[in-house]
């Protein structure tokens, strides 16, 4: 579920699924690819609903940080998620969330 302002400082809200496994990697690509094309001075990600994630959700979720950073973007997170911090350190990517 996207939600996006037309104001003049462009940001937007992404709220991330419930299930975020390789099953599912393919959706959760598809929804935030929206996103790419447009440029936005903020982006909110919403990890309230996140209940299962595996490294390839991991792995998307970080290579959507590191595009939305490389326009320079000012990323943060709402309704932090256990699982994602969880896999994140299990991974040695704790570092790729931080704001």
């Amino acid at each position: 579920m996207a939600k996006e302002s037309t104001s003049k400082e462009l940001e937007a809200v992404y709220a991330l699924p419930r299930v975020m496994e390789i099953s599912e990697v393919e959706k959760v690509y598809q929804d935030i690819l929206q996103f790419t094309q447009k440029t936005y001075e903020k982006f909110t990600i919403d990890a309230g609903e996140v209940a299962l994630i595996d490294a390839a959700g991991m792995q998307l979720i970080v290579q959507f940080l590191i595009f939305l950073r490389s326009t320079g973007c000012q990323v943060s997170w709402i309704n932090d998620s256990v699982q994602i911090f969880q896999i994140a350190a299990e991974l040695g990517l704790e570092g790729q969330l931080e704001c």
